[in-house]
């Protein structure tokens, strides 16, 4: 390629980011002048109808992607039972994917339902502090009456932000590489799946009649949630709310974005449609005050695939949220985000966990 022809790339590139950025700042002016600050009234069915037609076609579909082998799921299923089924927070262990113990943080509200109450895995951010999260959660979910469940990844079995958020390669660089060169990790083997089989096996323990769970991550907790959505075949998530992730896997093939883990150019084939993505009861949570940028928070991923969703969480959370609305619209296909401001609020989960609780659960 001749330097002049590279040079105009560049600026080309430029000014559509340029652009873009410009009509997130519009949109998040827009949320403030209307008054679309307060929490959203959602009346959507708590179901699985929004799963593509392939997922309802195949019922046997959810439980047949979390069996990859008969081993149990609990290290120890009496004690796992007993902590499910009492009241307050405790403790117990799976056998993770990985053959090593994960350590599930629980708490059960004072009236839950085993058969009908709503299962909530919560996720945690970059800091690995699950027990921290749990506590946070439970005041919410007291309120609301619904199980908690935080998954440990920890540092010792997920060393890097990659291993927990973006478990999809089996070795060497997430890039846009790894499927044409056999790395790309079997999609019932990642992280995400651990979800899905704890699920299943927090639902047999219960005897619950609940068809799905409840999604919440903040930060890296928030990257995980989105990623689960788009490289998961049929997750069985009633709603989700990801808040203040750092950055985003743009749901396009657009050759306008950097290729993956920046957007879905590159990925393997079948994660490359986005429509699964796009058609989830996902709902992006926004802290109006997380606004720092790479020189003042050194967790926030300051590459160039990054950069070019926006300077800080804010605005690389309107990114995503545009992004996905304008490939959905390119495509015809159906789209069910929303994208919600909370204000006041920096990144700390506390400030908005109680929001996502009324986003998921109020009637």
């Amino acid at each position: 390629m001749t330097p002049t022809l590279q040079n105009f790339r560049q600026r080309a590139r430029l000014a559509h980011w340029s652009s873009l950025h410009l009509l997130v700042s519009i949109l998040i002016l827009v949320f403030v002048v209307l008054g679309v600050l307060g929490l959203p009234q959602l009346a959507e069915a708590t179901d699985l109808t929004w799963q593509p037609v392939t997922c309802r076609a195949d019922v046997a579909v959810a439980d047949s992607n979390t069996t990859i082998s008969n081993a149990p799921i609990f290290v120890n299923a009496t004690l796992a039972r007993e902590v499910l089924k009492t009241p307050g927070t405790g403790r117990l262990q799976i056998s993770s994917l990985q053959g090593k113990p994960l350590t599930v943080h629980v708490f059960r509200p004072s009236q839950f339902d085993s058969l009908t109450g709503r299962i909530w895995f919560v996720m945690h951010g970059t800091g690995r502090d699950a027990e921290r999260y749990l506590k946070t959660a439970a005041p919410v979910a007291e309120r609301h009456q619904v199980l908690v469940v935080v998954l440990e990844f920890s540092r010792n079995d997920y060393p890097t932000g990659d291993a927990y958020t973006l478990g999809v390669v089996t070795r060497g660089r997430v890039d846009d590489h790894a499927a044409e060169e056999g790395r790309w990790r079997n999609p019932l083997q990642t992280p995400y799946m651990e979800i899905e089989r704890t699920f299943s096996a927090v639902r047999e323990a219960l005897q619950s009649r609940q068809p799905g769970y409840f999604l919440f991550g903040h930060s890296a907790g928030a990257q995980f949630v989105h990623r689960l959505l788009s490289f998961v075949r049929c997750p069985r998530v009633l709603k989700a709310v990801a808040a203040n992730a750092g950055w985003y896997t743009l749901p396009t093939v657009d050759k306008k974005w950097p290729p993956f883990p920046y957007s879905l150019r590159g990925a393997a084939r079948e994660f490359q449609d986005p429509g699964q993505v796009l058609a989830a009861p996902l709902t992006v949570l926004l802290g109006t005050r997380d606004t720092r940028g790479k020189e003042e928070d050194t967790n926030l991923r300051g590459t160039e695939g990054a950069i070019v969703q926006g300077a800080n969480r804010l605005q690389r959370g309107m990114t995503y949220y545009e992004v996905g609305r304008q490939a959905a619209h390119s495509a015809n296909k159906p789209f069910a985000w929303k994208v919600q401001l909370v204000p006041g609020a920096g990144h700390e989960v506390a400030e908005v966990i109680a929001p996502a609780g009324q986003l998921l659960f109020a009637p």
